[in-house]
């Protein structure tokens, strides 16, 4: 990987935060609490950009937002690294997948 590439991920990783972070119950603030509708908004982004990667989503019983890329050899076992889009009160910088300008 270039470094031109991996400076435009970082952006991409960055636009991304923002973008979730505009997805609260409060201007000003990141209040995005579990299964509210501000949470399912940042599900359903997050849903968007794994289906733009090529992979398959879906909600797990808990209302996770997951999704599988698959590889060479389609059902093979995956390895599922994940984190939660909802937040705590007015959340601090990258708790809850968003950043705060400075």
């Amino acid at each position: 990987m270039s470094v031109d590439d991996a400076l435009a991920g970082a952006r991409t990783a960055l636009e991304r935060c923002d973008a979730l972070a505009t997805l609260s119950a409060r201007a000003g603030r990141i209040d995005r609490f579990y299964l509210t509708p501000e949470h399912a908004a940042a599900n359903t982004l997050a849903a968007s950009w794994m289906h733009e990667a090529g992979m398959s989503t879906w909600t797990d019983a808990v209302g996770n937002v997951c999704g599988r890329l698959e590889g060479a050899t389609n059902g093979l076992p995956a390895l599922l690294l994940g984190s939660h889009l909802d937040s705590v009160p007015d959340a601090g910088p990258y708790r809850g997948a968003r950043r705060r300008r400075v």
